[in-house]
């Protein structure tokens, strides 16, 4: 507990630069739907919210499953194309112009209007500037391309994801394990923190082979 203690007294906050792409990194909330198709931001680089079409309404949540807007699909914000993957926002991107995204996936502009892009970005900056503070070896893993995870992706694990009991012989701590994709491909992200839940004090993932996230290593 001690030890513990020292790590976190030491922590910092995140504040230099991603040594990679936040794009391909996904966390989706339990209570979204399985057929909401994410909304990757040209702009900001990342994903920021989902879009729904369902009997000719299209619903659109924020990143952590929040409805925020619904529409009747018209001419003017056509039904997006089931066929896509995913949908996107600023730049030079329009509703329903199909091409090759950042992520490297085939993908159609998002039938998205200039408000609710704001308050998708909102939400995101919002989530994305929430203090997060991490000790010197989960820092370390931040700075590692190989490692690194967005703040706003270890955010939406510890709000969303599975809470687990903590190592053996550990207290004072808090653990989580979700479900993340990674360039589309389902990984487990294990995160542990102080038992505040302000400081990470080790994270990691790995493939997900489809057993339970509750197996995940304790190491």
């Amino acid at each position: 507990m001690w030890a513990i203690d020292v790590a976190c007294a030491h922590a910092r906050a995140w504040a230099g630069r991603y040594p990679a792409s936040a794009g391909p990194f996904e966390v989706r909330p339990p209570r979204l739907p399985r057929d909401a198709l994410p909304v990757y931001d040209d702009e900001l680089g990342c994903m920021v919210g989902y879009l729904r079409a369902h009997a000719r309404r299209v619903q659109l949540m924020n990143l952590d499953g929040d409805v925020i807007a619904v529409w009747a699909c018209n001419a003017f914000l056509p039904e997006p194309d089931i066929a896509d993957t995913v949908l996107v926002t600023g730049g030079l991107w329009t509703p329903r112009v199909r091409g090759m995204t950042p992520l490297g996936t085939i993908g159609s502009g998002a039938p998205v209007g200039p408000d609710a892009v704001g308050a998708l970005r909102r939400h995101f900056m919002a989530m994305a500037q929430e203090p997060l503070f991490f000790t010197e070896p989960a820092l370390a893993r931040m700075q590692d391309r190989a490692h690194f995870v967005p703040v706003h992706i270890l955010r939406l694990a510890l709000r969303h994801g599975e809470r687990l009991p903590p190592p053996a012989g550990l207290t004072g701590v808090a653990r989580f394990s979700s479900l993340m994709w990674l360039r589309q491909v389902p990984h487990v992200l294990d995160v542990m923190t102080s038992a505040d839940g302000l400081t990470v004090l080790r994270f990691e993932y790995w493939h997900y082979a489809g057993d339970c996230i509750a197996l995940a290593p304790a190491a």
